[in-house]
């Protein structure tokens, strides 16, 4: 069991692999060049290789953030530049496609992981404590993607009539990040989405319960007990404002005063107040709900729109960026005196680096970032398997490709 803070642990009692990198890429370079496999002569260059693994990285994920942006720019609810020229139909069409395509690519990149319709139909049928149930309507959705990213247990306070309404503190599984990405038909029933756009939300700390709560929902589901609480004091209050009506009504009857206009008013007026009292509880059952879930939102949204996109690539450079300092450290330091080695063997040493370094089992992506390091040039295969350059070779490498990048 590992702790991020006081209020989130990992663990992984269950057998699970995380599928990214807890670690930003300064830590991981710290770590590596403080690993006592590493001679002291060579720690200094070994910073300054990974220094230019990052720069060759960022430039390559400015130039996805610059074809992004051009995308995204029509399709972009927030926007406030102006267009040369307003898009067709067909044209939207081809942005919608390469907008959601490169979109998952940048989602790959950073390590989400798609949640299936089961994982997401789960979270409808259920609800957290601190979570609302939602009613979906996914025809209104033409298109709806979710991903999430770092499988945690979060420590909350809850109370229960079964401990006398004492706090006690209990686990919640959560995804540390969550990632909505949905367009919605033509014909969607509210204004408040324009089908001509796409929209993306990214959360964190979500309980793995509430992720209906994040989603486009056309409206709030009513539990039976919401029901009964509506429906019981409704007819109490009916029942009573009968039984008064009544005395005054019986005691009219017996001096044969309006005995048939009193009992018509009688009925009128138990219906219209039970009615009106039904109706008031249910408002304000919902807006107590609505409140919940405004809360929960607004301390649990991180970015909206085009800001989600410059998150996932920033994640997604720190991820690359970390896993190619990792793989290289590991085929030129770790495995130096044995040769050439299998995409196994690297695998294997990297995710026991990262065990050693953060006590967490993680899936690492060899091939990924095997095929970042042979495009950077430092990393080669042939019959005998994988090879690193030497580290001064690399750097001199790496150096060079950074002198003649715009040539």
């Amino acid at each position: 069991m590992r702790y991020l803070d006081g209020e989130t642990i990992v663990d992984q009692a269950d057998g699970r692999h995380e599928h990214f990198v807890p670690l930003h890429t300064t830590d991981m370079v710290e770590y590596l060049t403080q690993h006592p496999m590493l001679h002291e002569s060579k720690r200094a260059s070994f910073r300054e290789l990974a220094s230019l693994i990052l720069a060759l990285l960022h430039h390559l994920y400015r130039q996805r953030h610059e074809r992004l942006t051009y995308i995204y720019a029509p399709l972009d609810p927030d926007r406030d530049r102006m267009l040369l020229t307003v898009p067709t139909a067909e044209s939207r069409n081809r942005l919608y496609d390469e907008l959601f395509e490169s979109t998952r690519d940048a989602l790959d990149r950073a390590n989400y992981r798609r949640l299936g319709p089961e994982q997401i139909q789960q979270a409808i049928d259920a609800a957290s404590q601190w979570g609302v149930r939602m009613r979906m309507n996914f025809a209104q959705l033409r298109r709806l993607d979710v991903y999430a990213r770092g499988c945690v247990v979060g420590r909350r306070q809850t109370r229960s009539w079964r401990k006398a309404f004492r706090a006690e503190t209990v686990d919640v599984p959560l995804y540390q990040r969550l990632v909505v990405m949905f367009r919605v038909v033509d014909d969607f029933e509210s204004d408040q989405f324009d089908p001509r756009r796409v929209y993306l939300r990214m959360f964190k700390n979500v309980p793995q319960q509430d992720v209906d709560m994040m989603l486009p929902a056309t409206g709030i589901q009513m539990t039976w007990l919401d029901h009964s609480r509506i429906v019981v004091p409704s007819l109490y209050a009916a029942a009573v404002t009968l039984w008064r009506v009544l005395r005054n009504v019986v005691v009219l009857a017996l001096f044969g005063v309006f005995k048939t206009l009193g009992l018509i008013l009688l009925v009128l007026f138990a219906v219209g107040f039970g009615v009106k009292s039904m109706f008031t509880y249910r408002t304000n059952t919902k807006r107590r709900y609505m409140l919940s879930m405004t809360q929960s939102l607004y301390y649990q949204s991180l970015d909206n729109n085009a800001g989600v996109l410059l998150r996932l690539l920033e994640e997604g450079e720190q991820q690359e960026a970390c896993e190619a300092v990792l793989a290289y450290f590991v085929t030129s330091v770790v495995m130096a005196e044995r040769g050439a080695c299998t995409l196994a063997e690297i695998d294997q040493a990297c995710e026991a680096l990262l065990r050693e370094a953060t006590g967490m089992v993680v899936d690492f992506d060899v091939e990924g970032t095997a095929r970042n390091l042979v495009h950077l040039g430092i990393l080669s295969v042939d019959e005998a398997g994988w090879t690193a350059l030497p580290l001064d070779e690399a750097t001199r490498r790496l150096d060079a490709t950074w002198d003649n990048w715009f040539n």
